[in-house]
C-alpha cells in the first residue's frame, strides 16, 4: 500500500513538473517573440543560420 502511494505522488509530481517547465518555456518564448519584432525570416519563426565557408 505505501509503495502504491509513492508510486502515486512520484508520477504526479513528475507530470506537475513537465508541466510547469513546458508552461515556463512557452511564456519565455512568448516573452522572447513580442520583445525582438522583425528578427525572424520566416514564417515558422525559425532565425537564420549563418554557417562558416
Amino acid at each position: 500500500m505505501e509503495v502504491e502511494i509513492i508510486g502515486a505522488g512520484t508520477m504526479i509530481a513528475l507530470v506537475w513538473l513537465i508541466a510547469w517547465s513546458m508552461a515556463g518555456e512557452s511564456e519565455s518564448e512568448r516573452r522572447r517573440i513580442t520583445s525582438a519584432p522583425g528578427t525572424f525570416d520566416t514564417a515558422s519563426g525559425e532565425t537564420r543560420v549563418r554557417h562558416a565557408a
